[in-house]
């Protein structure tokens, strides 16, 4: 992971402390797949998926997470459960960081991004 990456994974961090969530964990990873931020607040869970997209780049599409990419998040947020059950609602969020190294800012948050069959 490149450090502008892991950087654009901390400012969401913090930018989701500051809007009350509490982060359960950062890089979470299985076998086949990770999770960038598991993050809770109240009785919600978010499994949030994180891409970073400098300035100079046209655009950052959510066509980078295809259903390759869903299933992937998927069977990590289905382990991370199988480990440490819900207790409320679950759901998938996509974060779109934009700027350049130190001079990160949220370009989109999106909740409840997509939505697997299984869950």
């Amino acid at each position: 992971m490149s450090k502008i990456s892991r950087e654009a994974e901390s400012f969401v961090c913090l930018w989701l402390e500051d809007r009350g969530w509490t982060i359960e964990a950062r890089n979470y990873r299985t076998r086949r797949s990770e999770i960038d931020i598991v993050a809770k607040k109240e009785d919600v869970l978010s499994f949030v998926e994180v891409k970073f997209a400098s300035d100079n780049s046209a655009t950052v599409t959510l066509g980078k997470i295809d259903s390759v990419k869903q299933a992937k998040l998927v069977h990590a947020a289905m382990v991370y459960l199988s480990k440490k059950p819900p207790s409320g609602q679950i759901r998938f969020d996509v974060a779109i960081v934009r700027g350049s190294y130190m001079n990160l800012r949220m370009d989109t948050y999106l909740e409840d991004a997509f939505r697997p069959d299984i869950m």
